[in-house]
């Protein structure tokens, strides 16, 4: 096999990709297994087990390593990615996000994207990832989504945190500024990214049900909710050598015991709709910002270049895959990916609220919004 990997072309879901792959169990996989094209009974049956082996649900993080062991990196997470894509809510968003592209490239061809009334009734509320301050170029800061929604008149709320504090004490800014919001008068769609992620969790845990009540969705964007090995092996001395000197007690909030404990203690409340959006990169398209910490994590199995892939996900929500990114989700598109990840949730939220209206007047579901008409996940 090639250093680079080996050349593949195929669909995954509704995702086409064009890239290189680590193995050709990975490469046959993407490019003839999915599409139904069975032409090795070998690999056939090899790939047919693990889907017996592993039926009910996602793969936890050991299982994607048992996986990366007995055939690739890049097939454990190419399988991850399509029992993701699988699941009917997940292709039903998926399908209402890709036409919400289309809707939002066109419109801002033709000269720009009028906000409907519903969306004027919320406010995006943002909470920055990791050394936002330090290092601009991971998008940590959301510099271009805020001005992508600020260009559209989306209103939207920047929170000023410790950019490499311990998760705990950013939780509790979190915790006070959603309380200090609850009189603005909109609904609230939280977003946060990486290290933001379990601070987020965590303070929507600490609100409770009543007080969120003005907080109806959390986009979880390669949140790192069970931590990451990284900070496991000390790693911020290579930081510091990039970057100078960062807070200790914000890495070790990040290791992996800490996290999943804290994991282990969230309590999102119910009606928080939760998307996770992460990216799912193979060999061939992992960026020079996530290279390092991808080849340092291939022996936990499949990961972004941050974290596990199991481990970015809330698990009462949906989840929608960036196939062949990384932990930055890197897009020459990205206010065009903003607009229609914000306004997909808003009518999800929309419907779902019209749905259950006419399920407690007992009116005739018929006339219900066809984008979308699927309740939002327990």
């Amino acid at each position: 096999m090639s250093a680079r990997g080996l050349p593949v072309r195929g669909t995954l879901g509704i995702q086409f990709l064009e890239t290189r792959v680590d193995s050709e169990v990975a490469r046959y996989y993407l490019a003839s297994y999915l599409s139904g094209q069975r032409g090795d009974q070998q690999l056939d049956a090899r790939i047919d087990r693990a889907y017996r082996d592993y039926s009910s649900a996602l793969p936890n993080r050991d299982e994607l390593k048992r996986l990366s062991e007995e055939f690739s990196i890049d097939f454990a997470a190419l399988y991850f990615a399509e029992r993701i894509s699988n699941g009917p809510m997940s292709r039903r968003f998926r399908q209402d996000f890709e036409n919400a592209r289309d809707y939002v490239r066109r419109s801002l061809s033709a000269g720009g994207v009028n906000l409907s009334d519903t969306a004027k009734g919320f406010e995006i509320f943002f909470v920055p990832g990791y050394l936002y301050r330090r290092h601009p170029a991971t998008g940590a800061d959301f510099a271009a989504p805020r001005a992508t929604l600020k260009q559209v008149g989306f209103a939207h709320y920047f929170l000023d945190t410790d950019e490499d504090g311990p998760i705990e004490a950013n939780a509790e800014l979190v915790l006070a500024a959603l309380r200090a919001r609850s009189g603005a008068g909109r609904r609230v769609i939280v977003v946060s990214a990486s290290k933001s992620g379990p601070e987020v969790a965590l303070a929507l845990t600490k609100l409770g049900a009543l007080e969120a009540r003005q907080v109806t969705a959390w986009i979880n964007i390669v949140g790192t909710l069970q931590g990451t090995p990284l900070a496991d092996e000390k790693l911020w001395q290579d930081m510091e050598d990039l970057i100078g000197q960062v807070d200790i007690a914000g890495v070790e909030s990040m290791t992996t015991e800490q996290s999943r404990r804290r994991f282990g203690r969230f309590r999102i409340p119910k009606d928080v709709f939760v998307v996770n959006y992460i990216g799912i990169p193979l060999v061939g398209s992992v960026s020079s910002l996530a290279r390092p910490g991808f080849q340092r994590l291939r022996k936990h199995g499949p990961n972004d270049g941050l974290s596990l892939l199991s481990d970015l996900i809330y698990p009462r929500g949906l989840t929608l895959v960036d196939l062949g990114r990384d932990h930055f989700l890197l897009d020459d598109e990205l206010d065009i990916t903003t607009l229609a990840l914000t306004t997909t949730i808003v009518r999800w939220l929309e419907s779902n609220q019209t749905n259950a209206s006419r399920a407690d007047t007992g009116e005739s579901r018929s006339g219900a919004a066809q984008l979308p008409s699927t309740p939002l996940p327990e």
